[in-house]
């Protein structure tokens, strides 16, 4: 079982932790677990393909706290999306772009719904960019100012969409539509077979998006709070 601290919110009081099933033992063991880390509570992970579980915590006083649909693309049997209508270049293309990459990550994940707060260091540099295919790390310019920026990672063959935000001043403009053409297109090109997307219900724009481009939704993934046992 791995209980830490919540990655980007380690200051909250909650550790994290992932449940595909439950019972009173394995909730009294993640709840020792995160007092040893000095937190009070859990932030628990679980799917809509697993209710039981949320259904056991909700009995204990946890609530919802995100939910993210997860869907699927079946690449070459999707509608063409249609080109970007946006002007992109790529991480591969312009490396001398990383430090307002970082300063627009920073903004971004912390203006997710249910992240407010999130903080991190340069660390990100390896988790959030070098760690990235750089040919498919799509970057929205406006003259050499960065505007938005979305990514693909590759899991042991398994492709999936990484994180994608845009500038606050720069939002509702078709900039992370851009960035997904694109990215399909990347997907088509290199002959990947399906692409997964986790999209937090509140993001109604790209729930949307996704819709249209073809995305199947498969299932949820649910982070419930509330008091350690």
């Amino acid at each position: 079982m791995d209980v830490k601290p919540v990655p980007g919110l380690e200051h909250l009081p909650f550790a994290e932790v992932w449940f595909h099933e439950i019972d009173e033992t394995s909730w009294h063991e993640a709840s020792r677990m995160a007092r040893e880390l000095g937190k009070t509570g859990l932030e628990t992970w679980t799917t809509t393909r697993t209710p039981e579980v949320a259904a056991f915590l909700e009995s204990r006083g946890y609530e919802e706290h995100r939910r993210y649909v997860v869907s699927e693309l079946d690449v070459a049997a999707a509608p063409d999306p249609g080109a970007p209508e946006w002007p992109l270049v790529t991480y591969a293309d312009r490396p001398d772009l990383a430090d307002q990459l970082y300063a627009l990550a920073r903004v971004g994940h912390a203006d997710q719904p249910g992240r407010a707060g999130t903080t991190f260091g340069e660390d990100w540099f390896e988790w959030g960019l070098r760690a990235r295919p750089a040919d498919s790390y799509f970057i929205a310019l406006d003259g050499d100012r960065v505007l938005g920026y979305g990514y693909l990672q590759d899991d042991d063959g398994k492709w999936s969409h990484g994180f994608t935000t845009v500038a606050r001043d720069a939002r509702g403009r078709g900039i992370a539509g851009a960035i997904k053409r694109a990215q399909i297109a990347w997907a088509r090109q290199h002959g990947i077979a399906t692409l997964k997307t986790a999209t937090e219900v509140r993001l109604a724009g790209m729930r949307d998006l996704n819709d249209r481009f073809g995305y199947r939704r498969l299932y949820d993934e649910i982070a419930l709070r509330g008091p350690a046992a």
